[in-house]
């Protein structure tokens, strides 16, 4: 039988303004947050979704009245009716084979018409939402070291696809280019181009792995911080966890830039030393609850109803032991169409981790899994 459900709560409260901006000349717009919060179960119907890897990558129709994602196991790309809160369809795709996309996705996008662009380390193309493969991305091109012209992995891994000036945008690993750069790949010319991002640099310093030797057997210590690159009207922003200011290239205009934001609330860049070895598990431990403890800042979100970018940031404390429970501290910031810094604030409110957010109607969505069931916690904010 199918059913909707739709839980509500209120949740009007006052988020904790932060510091003052020493400039008497802008108000902080967020100072005075309140919020409330409605939780949407999606309907399935007669059928039931495979959350095991939760949502995923996903994609939004340019209206944002349509949410894509794919199962997995086998892959089936699943359309959400945002508007009516239920299941549309499911197209099962093939793992291999010309048309195959591999078990696991790593970017997935939505083009004006509905065709899909599929990233995997099986594939990177377009594909209709048939499954059918349209246009294999994956070439060899010229204007570059040719050493990386040929390293397809390190070229495409991390490529993203902008629809409108049908150009793929990557940023490929220091060990393999030698240098932080973003690349401009054009299929249709089978060339590309490097721009330099230096200030992208930060990312390695707070990414790497240490060898843990114990008891005759070795273990690997990860830390890391993320980076990303997100695509808005007519522009791609290139952004980390360890800085507040971000690389804005426009797309029409093919001009980069870097774009240096200060805030008042929180430290704009990270600043831990990392030594560059470590054998005590931990140090290892230490150090990674240091970048974790550290403001991280999280992908950029566009508010079309406000015209307004958003970003949060998040604090994460583990507990002292495997048995305790994490914790997370968030922060919000708000910019106008230059990035200059409009509001920002803590809020203390917030408990679990925020999942693959977007911006419809003026309101945040954030993804949940409501008993093996899809579902989004909808944040009203009204300042």
């Amino acid at each position: 039988m199918k059913r909707l459900l739709t839980v509500s709560f209120l949740a009007l409260l006052s988020a904790c303004a932060g510091k003052e901006p020493e400039s008497t000349e802008q108000k902080n717009i967020l100072e005075n947050l309140t919020y409330s919060v409605d939780t949407l179960v999606v309907d399935a119907g007669e059928d039931f979704l495979n959350l095991s890897r939760g949502l995923g990558e996903f994609g939004l129709s340019d209206d944002k009245k349509r949410l894509f994602f794919f199962e997995s196991e086998p892959p089936k790309l699943v359309e959400v009716d945002l508007e009516n809160l239920k299941v549309l369809k499911k197209t099962e795709f093939e793992v291999e084979g010309p048309d195959g996309i591999g078990s696991y996705l790593s970017g997935l996008e939505i083009g004006p018409t509905g065709n899909l662009y599929i990233n995997s380390y099986a594939t990177v193309g377009i594909f209709g939402q048939n499954g059918k493969k349209l246009q294999d991305l994956k070439f060899f091109p010229s204007g570059i070291d040719s050493a990386l012209a040929e390293n397809n992995r390190t070229l495409f891994s991390r490529a993203v696809y902008d629809f409108d000036s049908r150009k793929i945008y990557s940023q490929p690993t220091f060990q393999d280019a030698q240098d932080h750069i973003l690349l401009i790949l054009d299929p249709e010319t089978q060339t590309a181009q490097s721009l330099p991002i230096p200030k992208m640099k930060i990312v390695d310093d707070y990414s790497g792995t240490f060898t843990i030797e114990s008891g005759g057997s070795s273990m690997i210590s990860f830390y890391a911080v993320a980076s990303f690159f997100t695509f808005f009207p007519g522009e791609l922003i290139l952004s980390t966890g360890a800085m507040s200011s971000i690389y804005r290239y426009n797309i029409q205009t093919e001009e980069l830039a870097f774009i240096d934001i200060q805030h008042q609330s929180v430290p704009n860049v990270m600043k831990i030393e990392i030594p560059k070895n470590t054998s005590d598990p931990k140090e290892a431990s230490d150090i990674q609850n240091k970048i974790f403890e550290h403001i991280n800042f999280m992908e950029m979100l566009w508010d079309e109803s406000r015209q307004l970018y958003f970003r949060f940031g998040l604090k994460t404390f583990r507990g002292e032991t495997k048995d305790d429970p994490t914790t997370f501290e968030y922060y919000l910031f708000a910019y106008d169409r230059d990035f200059k810094v409009l509001g920002e604030t803590k809020l203390n409110t917030i408990e679990g981790l925020l999942s693959k957010t977007f911006f419809k109607d003026g309101k945040l969505y954030s993804y949940v899994n409501i008993d093996d069931e899809l579902g989004f916690a909808v944040f009203t904010f009204d300042f």
